[in-house]
């Protein structure tokens, strides 16, 4: 699937062939993990979690180190818009880190001058090893927290390229306007976003602060009241029981899940069944793993590639 808007977009911006004024560094970025100075226009980025890499990419740099994706990516754990924007850039394909399991030995070996952690769950501990290496950038509020537009801003000011990161989120945004006004049947219309683990009773519902909650209003959708009144203490989603679905209903109900198995093993259950959005045939499951990541890492590269094939599944869905 090709990017026409981005692809326009980089060429407009001339971010084939990047040129950073030296002058805009150094660059002091303050984030949920203390404070980084950037020296220099960094050359060699490690990017770690989900959104910073697609950031990097669409700013014409490739890093030198990524984290597989071994969930929805290809078989060299590469997402697929990643990939197409690799290939354009002509770039070696990224070092691939295991996140959950860091090996601060191979990000040594990659000789990063930067660490981009945005979007990720960094601890205490993980940044300031990370940090011995190379300067580091943690979350701003909270681990797996913030929105796309900031994530693009926060690595946009640590290349020294704020006004080419402003000028993606534009694009996006305007892209999503664009589609919001082509389909005045989303106006107004709620929803709830969930996923059902196989093995507890019932679904993780996102709550108002996560990116793909944020997302699907941009389009014109609205939070449930009982997802947006869901008590998150800071977590990206709530437990609800199936007894207690009935609390989050809404006009459409979205969940992603791994295989067809867990779908088919969700659908079985009767109390989800009676769900009002399942009954009445508004549930819109995505089984695609590249295609639920896209939905779950909503970033200036991912919403171009997922939403004109969302779009259809909504009008779908709400049918």
């Amino acid at each position: 699937m090709k990017f026409p808007i981005l692809a326009g977009l980089l060429m407009l911006l001339g971010l084939s062939n990047p040129v950073v004024a030296q002058e805009a560094f150094p660059v002091t970025i303050t984030h949920g993990l203390g404070e980084t100075t950037i020296p220099s226009a960094p050359q060699r980025i490690v990017t770690l979690g989900w959104i910073a890499q697609d950031v990097v990419l669409a700013l014409g740099q490739v890093p030198v180190g990524m984290s597989n994706q071994d969930w929805g990516g290809d078989e060299n754990g590469v997402l697929p818009w990643d990939g197409e924007i690799i290939a354009e850039l002509g770039g070696a394909l990224p070092a691939r880190l295991n996140a959950q399991q860091l090996s601060y030995e191979q990000i040594l070996s990659l000789r990063p001058d930067l660490i981009l952690a945005p979007y990720s769950d960094l601890d205490a501990e993980k940044y300031a090893r990370l940090s011995a290496i190379a300067p580091t950038i943690a979350w701003a509020k909270g681990p797996w927290s913030g929105s796309w537009q900031d994530v693009t801003l926060t690595v946009g000011q640590a290349l020294g390229k704020p006004s080419e990161a402003q000028a993606l989120v534009d694009g996006v945004e305007a892209k999503l306007a664009e589609v919001a006004a082509a389909h005045p049947e989303f106006k107004g219309r709620s929803f709830t976003f969930g996923y059902a683990d196989p093995a507890s009773n019932g679904l993780g519902i996102y709550v108002a602060s996560d990116s793909r909650v944020q997302m699907l209003e941009e389009l014109g959708l609205v939070l449930s009241p009982g997802a947006a009144a869901l008590p998150s203490d800071g977590a990206f989603f709530v437990p609800v029981s199936f007894e207690n679905l009935n609390s989050v209903d809404a006009d459409l109900l979205i969940t992603w899940h791994g295989d067809q198995a867990e779908l088919d093993a969700l659908n079985a259950n009767p109390l989800f069944a009676r769900f009002d959005p399942v009954a009445k045939g508004h549930h819109l499951a995505v089984v695609d793993r590249s295609f639920a990541i896209a939905l779950s890492a909503p970033s200036v590269l991912s919403i171009p590639w997922s939403v004109d094939k969302l779009v259809p599944l909504l009008d779908a869905a709400l049918d």
